[in-house]
């Protein structure tokens, strides 16, 4: 199952203890992008270069678990030293929120807000190259569900209306797939390109090049 926030997959994992919970990687990228447009709005826009090194970190979301640090340290972050300094604030944020920041004089890290098992997505990918990384389906639904109601703030039996008029709608398109008629818009969710990168992530010699 896919959230956006950690306490929605708590919830989850609560009722539904086998279920695999894995946080919304478009939630993920907009996490770093807000962090990148504090500074580097302008510059963001304007230099395509820049732009891609400052999303380096969200592309971790597709490494192996145990090489996630490694290749935060010793690529993405040898890479903006060099290249572009003024984003290691950048950096700095992702390390403190998504991995732990390092407890001095150790190799520890502190506990941070979202733990890689969390936001991850390598493995499933992996194994399945048909498991959404975004929540865009069901909020794509909740968008449609939207334009039945008239108002932002509708009254009960309104809302109830637009409910029996969604219910129909199911139902309606239940028995057109028991008929063996599908949907004339289908969403492709078969991320077989990723996947295939994922799975030979071992063949590339540095993880900037993956």
């Amino acid at each position: 199952a896919v959230v956006s926030t950690q306490s929605t997959g708590s919830a989850f994992k609560d009722v539904f203890p086998e279920f695999d919970i894995k946080n919304c990687y478009f939630h993920l990228c907009q996490s770093v992008q807000r962090k990148i447009h504090e500074t580097f709005k302008k510059k963001y826009f304007t230099d395509k270069v820049f732009a891609r090194a400052s999303r380096l970190v969200a592309f971790l979301a597709f490494v192996p678990l145990d090489k996630v640090e490694e290749a935060l340290i010793y690529d993405i972050t040898f890479y903006i030293q060099i290249n572009f300094p003024q984003l290691m604030v950048v950096l700095n944020y992702f390390e403190a929120t998504y991995l732990g920041q390092v407890i001095p004089e150790t190799e520890a890290r502190t506990i941070p807000r979202f733990p890689v098992e969390f936001w991850n997505h390598y493995g499933r990918i992996s194994a399945d190259p048909t498991f959404p990384r975004t929540r865009n389906m069901v909020e794509g639904f909740h968008r449609g569900f939207r334009t039945r109601l008239s108002k932002s703030k509708p009254t009960v039996q309104s809302y109830f209306k637009a409910i029996r008029e969604q219910q129909v709608q199911t139902d309606y398109d239940l028995d057109r797939l028991e008929g063996g008629i599908t949907p004339s818009k289908r969403r492709r969710l078969d991320h077989g390109g990723l996947h295939s990168i994922c799975v030979s992530f071992d063949e590339y010699d540095c993880t900037l090049n993956y």
